[in-house]
């Protein structure tokens, strides 16, 4: 059927789709891709969001998906991961040992030949964790024949229903537990334990079917040979997720290797009867965002990659933000005008297009993320949660002698009211048992924050200081005008110890580390994107440096307290002569500071060793293009240095730090830096720590 025949397709869902927690790749909050859809432009009516190996952003989309929902727009929001997959992580792990082999062997070898006075180079292999980015020239090269154990390849995978959702979130959480080398994974055998109301389809030119097509033709094989191989994968993904959920996806851009799929995964098709759809494989959050997501992108390699040079703009290869139909079928036009392939097969890429629409309104459920709080449950013989919980304060007024001041009973019994009435009373039994369990095997701090303020948290040992004689308050920390969860801190002379208690009590399943985002912020993204435009660094520190001083007073709201304040750019440039005129000079740099500020630049989980403007850190979880180190400066002023660069030096134990004012300095276990108690090594500090002096 000629083209001019082919009505163009009426309707169209992206299921594939990525924001900015799939962190430096993807750009926007899931909120912003959500409005783009929704737009009078585009007419969607859902989109899918499957980030890079994790799931931090679907509860961020399901919030604004019900805001839209609320408003009376016709929306359905799917929950899906682009996971990192290889087909066996058992055969990997042998894999594995014979390339740390091969690499000892090498080493020997090297030793042997010493005499001669060659240099002999080894790559060793960086065996690290840390931030998760995703390098899309590594993962879509084609000849991996060699060191296959390298490979990890992309694979989309949304939630059909409930059921789905839940074994979406257990992939996650095995990916990384059970999974994980540089990247989380998962294989053929977690996807089929954990299958059941899930939809998988092929993903980009960095998933496996992708690579074994273009595997195959780099190394002459025959299109049947190359089927053959495809054939073997069909039928291992069917017998994991069911024929019914598997399919092949096409893309459609300006990469000669993206039609040579293309060509393969049609043909597969009509072999296999594995239906076809097309996705956006979007990444930023409109049409006119793709030059901030080329230096976003950039961004995420600062010091760890050479020679980093402006992204070249004029060459996009690629539209990836959240086409609609008419779109989706303009961009494979460009492609058949090219490529013969298409020629007759026009009407089945219609129908894949179109078909994503049809799933995703009639094989998938409207699916909420339960955001609820989840507790274990407190169950005690004959008696309801507050009676336990009453129970426990009462025996502690007597064991401490203040069950007659009239003063502690007349507070113990206000608090118990409030949490009684807020509902939190298997929350304080719980922090209760972890932190009984804790207490003979670590110390505790006095308290940290409000919770100090509470009673009942000394008289349980969670806080080890009496709030009466001092006159904390209560009210800052909790009370019936506070509808938030309490949050109780504290420091610990060994966290895991903690950690180890709440496993041991509620099981490892319960218990999982907190992620803390970190952003860009505005003068640190000055001073990144600055760099990429040979802006000198005397001239850029001239105009950031004074920023907070300059700003903060005129632009923070009449209650709110500096330590929440955050510098904005259209503040600075109402408020700043300097910064104005400077972002007046260089405009390419106001265009991208507006469009990237806040975006996810990092996340770790919260470790102790080395203080940060994040908390502390271990210090080899350090990562130079986002954690601040804390500091005293020459006039004995706290403050945050973000201008530096860590050098691994041949072993992990040994770091360099180059201050913003080119200061290096080497770190080491014995490292002493300053605290509030003097100096101590960098391997003896503790959460107490709250002072860092280079």
């Amino acid at each position: 059927m000629s083209i001019d025949l082919i009505t163009p397709p009426d309707r169209f869902v992206s299921l594939h789709s990525h924001s900015t927690f799939s962190t430096f790749d993807g750009l926007g909050y899931p909120s912003d891709h959500i409005d783009f859809v929704l737009s009078e432009s585009q007419g969607m009516d859902a989109w899918a969001l499957t980030d890079h190996g994790n799931g931090n952003g679907l509860a961020h989309a399901r919030s604004h998906a019900v805001k839209m929902q609320k408003a009376g727009k016709k929306f359905r929001q799917i929950y899906g991961v682009e996971f990192y997959f290889v087909p066996s992580l058992d055969q990997w792990t042998n894999d594995y040992a014979a390339h740390k082999q091969a690499i000892k062997d090498a080493k020997t070898a090297a030793a042997a030949e010493r005499k001669s006075k060659e240099k002999i180079i080894i790559d060793a292999d960086d065996e690290s964790g840390g931030l998760v980015i995703e390098d899309e020239d590594e993962s879509k090269k084609i000849d991996i024949l060699k060191d296959e154990w390298k490979r990890r390849y992309h694979l989309v995978v949304t939630a059909r229903n409930r059921k789905g959702l839940n074994n979406l979130f257990t992939l996650v959480k095995k990916s990384y537990k059970d999974g994980f080398y540089r990247y989380p994974r998962i294989d053929f055998k977690m996807l089929k334990e954990h299958g059941e109301g899930l939809h998988v389809n092929t993903a980009c030119l960095g998933g496996i079917f992708s690579n074994r097509i273009l595997r195959g033709v780099a190394h002459d094989k025959s299109r049947d040979e190359i089927q053959k191989d495809l054939l073997n994968l069909t039928d291992r993904f069917t017998d994991a997720v069911g024929i019914e959920n598997f399919k092949l996806e096409l893309q459609f851009n300006k990469l000669n290797k993206q039609h040579v799929v293309n060509d393969y995964l049609i043909e597969h098709h009509k072999l296999t009867g594995i239906p076809l759809i097309s996705t956006a494989d979007s990444h930023y959050p409109s049409n006119d965002k793709w030059q901030a997501r080329e230096l976003y992108k950039k961004l995420g390699w600062l010091g760890k990659k050479d020679n980093l040079t402006l992204p070249a703009f004029e060459d996009l290869k690629c539209e990836l933000y959240p086409k609609n139909a008419q779109q989706m079928w303009d961009e494979f036009l460009e492609g058949y005008k090219e490529h013969d392939f298409y020629k007759g097969n026009e009407q089945l890429v219609k129908e894949s297009i179109e078909r994503t629409h049809d799933i995703v309104w009639n094989d998938f459920e409207d699916t909420w993320i339960d955001v609820s709080a989840k507790l274990p449950t407190i169950s005690i013989p004959n008696k309801t949660p507050f009676k336990h919980l009453s129970d426990l304060v009462k025996n502690a007024l007597i064991s401490e002698g203040l069950h007659t001041n009239k003063e502690y009973v007349d507070r113990a019994k206000y608090e118990l009211s409030d949490i009684k009435y807020l509902g939190h009373e298997a929350y304080f039994i719980t922090m209760y048992e972890i932190f009984k369990k804790a207490e003979t095997k670590t110390l505790f701090g006095p308290a940290r924050g409000s919770g100090g303020g509470s009673l009942v948290n000394y008289l349980l040992g969670i806080t080890q200081l009496d709030p009466i004689p001092y006159n904390l308050l209560w009210s800052r920390f909790l009370g019936r005008h506070r509808v938030s969860w309490p949050d109780i801190d504290t420091d610990a002379g060994d966290r895991d110890e903690l950690i180890n208690a709440a496993k041991e009590l509620y099981g490892d399943d319960a218990v999982i580390p907190v992620s803390n985002f970190n952003t860009l912020k505005l003068k640190s993204l000055v001073k990144d994107i600055a760099k990429f435009y040979d802006i000198p660094f005397d001239e850029v520190n001239k105009v950031t440096g004074p920023l907070q001083d300059q700003v903060m007073q005129k632009a923070m709201d009449k209650n709110q307290e500096k330590s929440v304040f955050v510098l904005k750019h259209e503040d600075c440039m109402k408020y700043s002569p300097e910064y104005n005129e400077f972002m007046t000079t260089y405009p390419e740099v106001a265009e991208h500071v507006d469009t990237l500020f806040m975006q996810n630049r990092s996340c770790f989980t919260k470790d102790t060793h080395i203080l940060t403007d994040r908390g502390y850190m271990d210090i080899e979880e350090l990562n130079p293009v986002s954690d601040g180190i804390v500091y005293i400066d020459n006039e004995g002023n706290q403050k945050v240095n973000h201008d530096y660069e860590l050098h691994y030096m041949g072993k992990k134990e040994v770091f360099e730090i180059e201050t913003e004012c080119g200061k290096k300095i080497k770190l080491t276990p014995d490292h002493e830096v300053m605290t509030q108690d003097g100096y101590k090594k960098v391997c003896e500090l503790s959460e107490s720590d709250i002072l860092i002096k280079f």
